[in-house]
């Protein structure tokens, strides 16, 4: 199996590794149980102070390299005690440990999930979104391996987190991920001919109406006017991939990403 780092702006490298995960997110997190226990956990939160300790005690223990088993165990015994705004620190560092030992996403969901209900709802909206991806991952790391259009998907619920969390701690990370959503959605990972017409570099017919579609319906989305763009460009060249037109398009295509992304807010 491909490992992957979180952090790394590479589509293979983010989203290759990714193998079937045995249980999902949702199946091991009960939500109603949450719901019923919610308050028993908020009157167990220590005083500032003591949860303050609790950080600095778990990141001496990730800076001292200690073994995987005593941070899971430093975690399991005090995570309970912390705001959820800590607890997603404790999290975030945890992934972070476990990316930096070269686990891929799969490994860090499975050690993560457990204390997803003391996180907020971005740490789970995060991890949601990963999880989905474990589960049925966009490419083998060559090629894409998901219609065009659960890509898109895919990143237009990304843009909704980042949307709701706009100054959230995983903002970067979902940064990075979307990029990679709406790139493999153009142009694939370097071969734009798998939008095609079979035996032809012009725009497949049905990619673009999939791409009017999105446009259509999310009009004052990202995606939506990275989209426009894009078939306004190639439309210049009859919608052919290997037009100069297209070609600009892949070339900039990070520029333009941000520029739509500085329009639209």
């Amino acid at each position: 199996m491909k490992r992957i780092i979180i952090l790394s702006l590479a589509v293979a490298f983010i989203l290759g590794g990714c193998m079937k995960a045995p249980e999902k997110i949702t199946d091991i997190v009960d939500k109603e149980k949450i719901k019923d226990t919610v308050t028993d956990i908020v009157t167990k939160k220590l005083e500032e102070s003591e949860q303050l300790k609790i950080l600095k005690d778990y990141y001496s223990f990730i800076q001292d390299r200690m073994g995987e088993d005593k941070v899971l165990n430093f975690i399991a015994d005090n995570i309970k005690g912390l705001d959820a705004d800590k607890a997603d620190d404790m999290l975030i560092s945890l992934e972070n440990y476990f990316s930096s030992k070269g686990y891929d996403m799969e490994k860090i969901l499975k050690e993560v999930s457990p204390y997803l209900q003391y996180g907020s709802g971005e740490l789970q909206s995060y991890f949601g979104i990963w999880d989905e991806e474990v589960n049925d991952q966009t490419t083998d790391g060559e090629t894409s391996i998901i219609p065009v259009e659960e890509i898109l998907k895919r990143a237009l619920k990304v843009e909704k987190h980042i949307e709701k969390f706009p100054e959230g701690k995983t903002r970067q990370r979902m940064e990075d991920l979307y990029r990679s959503y709406m790139s493999m959605s153009i142009k694939g990972l370097g071969n734009q001919y798998i939008y095609s017409e079979e035996g032809d570099s012009t725009l497949s017919e049905s990619v673009k109406e999939v791409y009017e579609e999105i446009i259509n319906s999310n009009p004052d989305s990202w995606s939506g006017g990275i989209l426009k763009e894009y078939l306004d460009e190639i439309k210049g060249d009859s919608f052919d991939l290997n037009g100069e037109n297209a070609a600009f398009f892949y070339d900039h295509i990070d520029e333009i990403i941000d520029k739509i992304k500085r329009d639209k807010k």
